[in-house]
């Protein structure tokens, strides 16, 4: 079956990186400057942008991280499944899209450092250097984190070197990156997020099917709890057990999910405010998809196989939907599967590739080092630093690490912390610069010791983190001056605009979607 399954994969797998190169040649043409490079010229229509949203959101966090989960824990994970599948995703749109798309267009900015400085009014550039260093940990963390789960999964499937597998995949996303930028990574995340979606349907799909229905797995499932204390059949089972959940509904579904920079850029490449509400719906559908595939088919081999030992690759946990659809389907199934994984991996990679470069380029070199440097440097050195982000991830990645779950969450819980910042910085407009400044730092360095002090078995790192960068952005900024007038006069028209265009374009996320607003709204 293994053979099978693998000549599947090779066919496919070689037409699928030939379309992804083909896009990147084809969006290199509408490469002019770095705002081109970064935000795809501000051209992303809805559809687009909600599979480049659900395909950078998700990753080989989902479908190895995720999925082991799962496996090993039942029904915990429901805590961060649920907010991650829809209210996470809800608050996105309405707290932060649309917002953001109109502050970056008025004040011309092109990353979330930008953002930050002009709404922090920072001219020290303090705020800028500390989100930059902030973002690319994060971003290094989470390429990383994408290459170890491309380099298993090859290596599991193919029986390749893990670094034969690691530098391929490296090379490829790097290549379709360097030519068309973010026009080039939300297309072929356009094709990702479809192989993603067709392959977690199969799986949830045939999970049902083979286990002979939602009942019959629940029966098998509840006597695996009775042996084994770590399978939760109820997330509500112990005080400590809803205490955990609810800091990971919070800190990983809600705030990590608001807070994305990598979600930002694509808000801020929409073609307009209107498009976002489609988007919106079509990310929700999507992710519900996503998470409830893969989480059934967890579930199910967890009654074929009641112990991590009798998988057929033995006590390896992360890798069981490889097992799942490498021994239980047809190999054309399996290898639409092991497409979406790899979609999983490289949509993930090539958006946090992107923004460690628009982080370096524009936020240092074009806005502090040479501020005079010309659109075709800018673009040129772009490139370059892309390069360089991609070979120092592929170094990390020789270290396999504490697998692939805790290396991609780290890197999105620390992205998570511009929560704070964004979201008080465009709905109240007495935030300051001193306590933005603050709630970065605070909440980065509780997510850097939490777990290294033991706590993390208590509260999900993100949560805590959550309210201290908050709570400290609150208390400065109330004992500091406040804005300049002028900055507080952009937040309001902003606003202003957004009601505006409300008014004018139709109903907006954050108003009650009725079944007649919810058909005006996709129309």
């Amino acid at each position: 079956m293994f053979d099978e399954v693998q000549q599947v994969i090779i066919v496919l797998a070689s037409i699928y990186l030939v379309v992804l190169l083909v896009l990147g040649v084809i969006a290199s043409r509408y490469m002019k400057n770095l705002e081109d490079y970064i935000l795809a010229g501000r051209r992303i229509g809805p559809w687009v942008m909600a599979f480049t949203f659900s395909a950078t959101g998700m990753s080989g966090w989902l479908a190895m991280g995720f999925a082991g989960f799962v496996y090993r824990s039942g029904w915990e994970p429901t805590y961060t499944m649920i907010p991650s599948a829809t209210i996470g995703i809800l608050l996105s749109f309405v707290l932060v899209s649309k917002l953001i798309r109109t502050y970056s267009k008025k004040t011309n900015s092109i990353t979330v450092p930008d953002v930050l400085e002009a709404r922090y009014y920072d001219k020290s550039r303090v705020l800028r250097i500390v989100s930059m260093l902030i973002i690319l940990a994060a971003a290094l963390a989470y390429v990383n984190g994408q290459l170890v789960a491309a380099g298993i999964t090859f290596e599991t499937l193919m029986g390749w070197d893990y670094l034969t597998c690691v530098l391929i995949a490296a090379v490829v996303f790097l290549v379709y990156t360097i030519l068309g930028g973010l026009l080039a990574v939300a297309w072929t995340d356009f094709i990702q997020g479809i192989i993603m979606v067709t392959g977690a349907a199969l799986a949830g799909i045939f999970a049902i099917s083979f286990s002979g229905g939602l009942g019959e797995m629940s029966v098998e499932l509840g006597q695996i709890a009775q042996t084994d204390p770590d399978f939760i059949i109820s997330p509500f089972v112990s005080i400590p057990l809803i205490i955990m959940g609810i800091s990971l509904f919070f800190g990983d579904g809600i705030f990590s999910w608001v807070g994305q920079p990598t979600l930002m850029m694509r808000y801020m490449s929409a073609t307009s405010r209107k498009s976002l509400n489609l988007a919106g719906l079509l990310a929700v559908f999507i992710q519900f998809i996503l998470f409830y595939g893969t989480f059934l088919a967890a579930l199910y081999m967890r009654t074929q196989y009641p112990s991590p030992d009798l998988l057929p690759m033995a006590g390896d946990t992360e890798t069981v939907l490889i097992q799942f659809f490498s021994i239980m389907v047809h190999p054309i199934f399996a290898g639409i599967f092991i497409g979406g994984l790899l979609a999983a991996m490289m949509s993930t990679a090539d958006s946090m590739l992107l923004m460690g470069t628009s982080t370096i380029v524009n936020d240092v070199y074009a806005k502090i080092i040479n501020t005079k440097a010309t659109d075709q440097q800018q673009l040129l050195y772009g490139r370059l630093v892309t390069v360089v982000i991609a070979i120092v991830a592929v170094l990390m990645s020789l270290d396999r690490g504490p697998g692939v779950l805790i290396i991609s969450w780290f890197g999105w819980v620390t992205l998570g912390l511009f929560f704070t910042p964004i979201v008080l910085g465009l709905w109240w407009k007495r935030a300051t610069r001193e306590g933005a400044i603050a709630g970065l730092i605070g909440g980065f360095i509780v997510l850097l010791f939490w777990n290294p002090l033991g706590l993390g078995e208590y509260l999900f790192q993100a949560f805590p983190a959550a309210i201290v960068a908050i709570v400290l952005t609150v208390v400065v900024s109330l004992n500091t001056k406040q804005p300049p007038q002028e900055v507080i006069d952009v937040v309001e028209e902003v606003h202003e605009e957004g009601r505006s265009k409300e008014k004018t374009e139709g109903v907006s996320l954050s108003q009650v979607l009725t079944p007649k607003k919810l058909a005006e709204l996709t129309q």
